[in-house]
């Protein structure tokens, strides 16, 4: 077996983050390494000016730097991700081989497809903000129906309902029977409040499948229900949906009916004797957690939040909302420590940059809080500048 040594041999401390993965590495080989593993992911960054000023900065790998530059202008796709992979021999002949049928797969497959699988892979990751404007560069190249309803999924997670409904309608012109497309376009109406229309489009759904007990169709009209004012009707719904399928969106919502009438013993009830197995489930964690925090149960609501860190100790959503408690709850210390994990991890969200400063401001430290918020008012308004 051959020895490869690294080529930096110097100690590196300040980390590269894929953005497609959201992965931190630390040498070139690992950058290797992960786009080896990860090359779906990493289509867009092997050649990224960031990637390179990272390579070139603070590894000082000036040559391999300017080698990545030249690869950039490889127009054919097969040959740019062997020649990144190849650009050091981390990699043996019969590794790089095994993956040229994929790469040429990928490259012959329609544009759509491989802008639609890109998009898949990001909703799938839970970053649909991110899908979205892949989803439209596939529509670029085919009106495709799958394509369609899945944009208008994504937008209906970055609750940008009125565009969910304009792109789930157009997939109904296409299938105006589908009646999975129409349950999806009947809860994006709900969402825009577009009540009577999405009253419409359940009642089309349940005559196209009038045999069916289904729960995605009780569910929905439990939120149009709910969002009529009529609550008891809608808890009477959502419970048929969750007997006849116990999922976790059905069970989260009938939660939050029983929370927003200040009942979190029977939310968090719900909760545990319908979703039992919630051992490795971030959301359901992350909901308990808030369902404790809102009854002032603020050790309990801590203990769900550590518990989804046991799993993504790296999440910074999760580490400020582990600070927000330790502050709420007089544990500055902790709400140090956590803060500072988030920061670390990404030091220009402005969420841990605010929840900072209120933790500044309960230590005692009234300037630097004052200090704070004065940049990031700053900074927000030369942002306003920018885009306006």
């Amino acid at each position: 077996m051959e020895l490869l040594l690294c080529v930096s041999q110097v100690d590196n401390k300040q980390p590269y983050r894929f953005a497609g993965t959201g992965i931190q590495v630390y040498s070139f080989e690992e950058v290797l390494y992960h786009v080896y593993h990860y090359w779906k992911q990493s289509i867009d960054e092997i050649t990224a000016p960031a990637l390179i000023a990272w390579i070139h900065d603070i590894l000082g790998l000036n040559l391999l730097a300017a080698k990545l530059s030249d690869i950039a202008d490889i127009e054919d796709f097969s040959r740019r991700m062997l020649a990144f992979l190849s650009i050091t021999p981390y990699f043996s002949e019969a590794e790089l081989d095994a993956l040229k049928p994929q790469f040429e797969l990928w490259e012959k497959r329609l544009e759509w497809e491989t802008y639609k699988e890109r998009a898949d892979d990001l909703m799938m990751r839970g970053e649909p903000d991110r899908a979205v404007p892949l989803y439209r560069y596939a529509l670029a190249f085919d009106k495709n129906i799958v394509v369609l309803n899945n944009l208008g999924i994504a937008y209906m997670q970055i609750e940008a309902f009125a565009e969910a409904c304009t792109y789930l309608e157009q997939a109904l012109e296409i299938d105006e029977n589908n009646w999975e497309l129409l349950l999806h376009y009947a809860e994006a109406l709900i969402y825009a409040e577009r009540l009577d229309e999405a009253k419409a489009q359940l009642k089309k759904a349940a005559k196209l499948s009038p045999e069916i007990a289904n729960g995605d169709l009780l569910y929905l009209q439990g939120e149009l229900m709910l969002r009529k004012g009529k609550q008891n009707e809608a808890i009477a719904l959502m419970e048929q949906a969750i007997a006849i399928t116990p999922e976790e969106q059905y069970v989260f919502s009938l939660a939050d009916i029983y929370a927003s009438r200040r009942q979190f013993e029977k939310a968090l009830d719900i909760m545990t004797s319908h979703l039992t197995k919630a051992e490795g489930n971030i959301i359901y964690y992350m909901k308990e957690a808030e369902l404790y925090r809102l009854s002032d149960n603020l050790p309990r609501a801590i203990a769900a939040v550590q518990k989804a860190l046991s799993i993504r100790p790296d999440n910074v959503d999760l580490l400020i909302r582990l600070a927000e408690y330790y502050r709420l709850d007089y544990n500055l210390e902790g709400a140090e420590t956590a803060i500072g994990r988030a920061l670390a991890a990404d030091s220009g969200n402005e969420k841990a940059r605010l929840e900072y400063a209120k933790i500044k401001k309960g230590i005692g430290d009234a300037k630097l809080y004052r200090n704070l918020l004065k940049d990031m008012l700053r900074e927000l308004r030369h942002r306003y500048r920018e885009v306006h």
